[in-house]
């Protein structure tokens, strides 16, 4: 019999405001447009874990450095819903498996992914 070893924290993170307005003038990440409710937020500063405010979700700034784009289809969202996961959840060959059904569904066979 084993035991399974402690998840590993996520430990704090580097990203922070000034990078991630580098990300946007790379046009790796859309501007803010609304102060109120920003499009995306900066990690705090002494956050080891990852929680995001409601209505947000955590996503690795390598990812977009690769060219991950957000927002994701609406069926992305409802899969994510649906499985209680987050987007950091997948490896990039999930989410790229993920939207190949989706535009089969919809280029091929004409109809929503559902």
């Amino acid at each position: 019999m084993f035991q399974l070893a402690d998840p590993v924290p996520w430990g704090k993170s580097i990203v922070d405001q000034v990078y991630l307005e580098s990300l946007v003038a790379a046009g790796l990440l859309p501007p803010i447009t609304d102060l109120v409710r920003p499009e995306w937020i900066a990690p705090g500063s002494t956050e080891t874990d990852p929680k995001p405010p409601p209505g947000y979700v955590v996503s690795l700034a390598r990812s977009h450095e690769r060219g991950f784009g957000v927002p994701a289809s609406r069926f992305f969202h409802a899969l994510c819903h649906h499985y209680g996961v987050e987007l950091h959840n997948f490896a990039p060959n999930a989410i790229l498996q993920v939207e190949v059904f989706v535009a089969v569904c919809e280029g091929y066979l004409g109809v929503k992914a559902h």
